[in-house]
Formats: C-alpha cells, structure tokens, sequence
C-alpha cells in the first residue's frame, strides 16, 4: 500500500518530528544537568551532605601524624572501602578542605597539611559514595 502526502502534510509531520526530537534532546541535556549539578560540590556546600551518609566505624584506621609540622597522613591501605573524597572541617563545621581521591591507587597515603590552620580541634571525614568515616583530630 502507498501513501501519497502531498508537500504541506509532509512538512507538518518533519515539523512534528524535529520538535519531538528537539524536546527530547532537552529533557536529556535537563537530566545531565541536574545530575552533574548534584554531584557537584564546593566548599560551601557539599553535593552528598555527610548527614545523609551512613557512618561506618573502622577501628583498623589510624591518621599518622607529625604534630610538629602540622601533617596528618591517611594510609588508604588500612581502609576497607572506597574512598570518593575527603572532607576537613574545623570546630565551627566549616569545610576548610575538600579533595576528590576515587581516583587514587589504594595503596595511597594521603597528606593533610594543616600547617595554615590554628590549633584547635578539626574532624577529618572519609567519604564513600554512600558511607563516611569521621574522626576527630587535635593540632597543636
């Protein structure tokens, strides 16, 4: 069987199709960008709040310090997850220091430098995609 459009209905229908296409390409770029927008995340807020993420206790884990120079080392090796960032805050809860580290080997240890900082005590968060471990640390 053929169908014979003539110039108009042919028209209306490519019409028809570059507005489908053309909203369906939006709501595509829409849902990318909202997602990269929840998984972006600065020093002002983070993109996974450590609230919502389910605190893990790991009692195998210990930050190696050099109290004299301010210097506290993460050994990913001792850690039995898969670290996504790190997160330091000081005593007010403010972000004082946010790294990306999925990308990292896991035979990794990790420097953090608080040299800048003033004494006081600071928690160091290590965050999983959907776990954190915290602890509490004390610079001199």
């Amino acid at each position: 069987m053929l169908i014979l459009m003539d110039s108009k209905a042919y028209s209306n229908l490519f019409t028809m199709q570059q507005k489908f296409l053309l909203v369906f390409f939006f709501m595509i770029t829409m849902g990318f960008t909202a997602t990269a927008q929840s998984l972006a995340s600065n020093k002002s807020g983070e993109a996974i709040q450590s609230s919502k993420l389910k605190e893990i206790q790991a009692d195998n884990w210990d930050i190696f310090a050099d109290d004299e120079n301010k210097i506290y080392y993460v050994d990913f090796e001792s850690l039995n997850i898969t670290l996504s960032d790190i997160v330091v805050k000081n005593a007010s809860g403010s972000v004082i220091l946010k790294d990306d580290v999925f990308d990292l080997p896991v035979d990794t240890i990790y420097e953090i430098d608080l040299s800048d900082q003033k004494k006081g005590t600071y928690k160091i968060e290590l965050r999983s995609f959907t776990s954190v471990i915290r602890k509490s640390i004390q610079v001199k």
